[in-house]
């Protein structure tokens, strides 16, 4: 009776055993290391690492990138919205921090970062490989984009955490990690097959005007999903609160009757 392997079902002769498990974890052994080198690479040795992994098959790889780029943009708009509420109401926030939909705005930026890279990846490849004849992939052109998103990711990452001690501070990593990867993938053009170097600034332009067209769209959805939270919070503030002046003494009284603190 012919035996097949129960994982990948390939068909096996007498006593064989299947490799397939263990050519999985070499696979999955081989990604992580092609991580760790990625991100070790682009941080030392960034123009050496770009040219080395913009490969098609490399895809994968960068896709994992993309990825991590949106969980970390996802998780850096809950903490900056967290954050903002916090600087404009103060103690009040507290209580607003109870209305701020943060399942809603950690999937709009993800699934927002996701649809922007895709279009944005397309359109790069549009200009570079169509337009100027650069004769590169869209898998390529996508590697090469998954593979700057490190220093991205990194720079949210970092900005997230000095959030909570200097808001200013987060802000200007933000800001430099973002320039940084622009100019990285300036760099990065000149391995998606176009020769003419006098070209690479028209493609590098086309593809900001096209990367600000979208960030504002993308904004404008976030936004969309999350700009209930600073109406809930106008109103918890102006109309759950009314701060009456008695004797040069200040009482809180909660319209809603759901709270009433008497000073």
């Amino acid at each position: 009776m012919a035996k097949f392997c129960i994982h990948c079902g390939r068909k096996l002769e007498d006593g064989e055993v299947c490799a397939c498990q263990i050519e999985k974890q070499t696979n999955t052994f081989n990604i992580g290391a092609e991580m760790l080198d990625v991100i070790k690479g682009m941080f030392v040795k960034p123009a050496d690492t770009i040219k080395k992994y913009t490969d098609e098959k490399n895809f994968n790889l960068a896709l994992i990138f993309v990825l991590i780029l949106s969980l970390v943009s996802g998780i850096f708009m809950m903490s900056f919205v967290s954050n903002v509420s916090f600087s404009l109401f103060g103690a009040s926030a507290y209580l607003i921090s109870y209305h701020i939909p943060y399942l809603q705005i950690f999937f709009a930026s993800l699934f927002g970062i996701i649809i922007y890279s895709f279009v944005y990846v397309g359109f790069l490849y549009l200009v570079n490989s169509i337009i100027f004849k650069g004769g590169s992939s869209f898998k390529k052109t996508f590697v090469m984009y998954g593979i700057n998103s490190v220093i991205l990711t990194s720079a949210l990452f970092i900005s997230m955490i000095l959030m909570f001690v200097n808001s200013t501070l987060g802000l200007i990593i933000l800001v430099l990690g973002s320039v940084l990867n622009m100019l990285y993938i300036f760099k990065g053009i000149e391995y998606l097959g176009v020769k003419d170097k006098n070209k690479y600034g028209y493609i590098y332009i086309l593809a900001m005007v096209f990367c600000l067209i979208l960030f504002i769209i993308v904004s404008l959805f976030v936004n969309a999903i999350s700009g209930s939270h600073y109406n809930n919070s106008n109103n918890l503030t102006n109309g759950q609160y009314r701060w009456v002046q008695d004797s040069g003494n200040f009482n809180t009284y909660d319209t809603s009757n759901e709270y009433r603190y008497h000073h």
